[in-house]
């Protein structure tokens, strides 16, 4: 049973996270409830907890200051910050101090339960004594990048994609050729005609042929994505 602590000064927001939690008793258990940081400190340096709910914004201690306190103290528990605070500075920091997940007010059911169950998953997967393959370890660390690996063709790899998409974008209605796209996104030339061959079969590209080259034609691509 993992213990759980809510570190959060809105009763009501503090009771429905308490609800949500105790919706996975099974695995999950409402160890206290906190309305500032210092409380839920001096709690945790002598009762060891699994998982800590943060928000952000709260009195005598808030949830940066917290965090950075029980980092410095060298307490590893897990943390999902359960905040409105959504300035993707204020998000960008939280993640370096170890933040395994960001919920913004107002949160759903559904993802909620998502957070936590991604939790349940890594503690059951890392217990002691068991030796994860690749393919174990993706379920658990990146259960999105394995999902759109199911989905996607045999040979197409999303971050791949999204590498050369991201370049594509940047040169929308462009003329580019296999030479031009190798140059910037550090593929070989065989790589980018599959991946390049995909996206006409998705229509998100379109291809023609450059005879005036002065040799060979030339394969030419015009991304014409969203």
């Amino acid at each position: 049973m993992y213990q759980v602590i809510i570190v959060e000064d809105d009763p009501m927001v503090a009771e429905i996270d308490k609800q949500y939690v105790e919706h996975n008793s099974h695995s999950l258990a409402v160890a206290g409830v906190f309305h500032n940081g210092q409380d839920a400190l001096d709690f945790i340096r002598s009762t060891p907890v699994d998982l800590i709910l943060l928000d952000y914004y709260m009195p005598v201690m808030d949830g940066r200051t917290f965090l950075l306190q029980l980092r410095a103290e060298g307490i590893m528990a897990e943390v999902i910050m359960v905040t409105a605070a959504s300035e993707a500075s204020h998000i960008g920091e939280l993640y370096s101090y170890g933040v395994s997940d960001y919920l913004i007010k107002p949160f759903d059911y559904s993802r909620f339960q998502t957070s936590l169950q991604r939790f349940i998953s890594r503690r059951d997967a890392f217990s002691a004594g068991r030796v994860l393959n690749q393919e174990e370890l993706d379920r658990v660390i990146s259960p999105d990048v394995q999902r759109g690996l199911r989905l996607m063709d045999k040979g197409i790899h999303p971050v791949t994609l999204e590498l050369i998409c991201s370049f594509l974008r940047e040169h929308k209605n462009e003329l580019l050729s296999i030479d031009d796209l190798a140059r910037n996104v550090s593929l070989s030339r065989v790589t980018l005609r599959r991946y390049m061959n995909y996206l006409i079969d998705k229509n998100l590209v379109i291809g023609s042929v450059d005879y005036y080259t002065g040799g060979r034609p030339s394969a030419m691509y015009t991304y014409i994505g969203t």
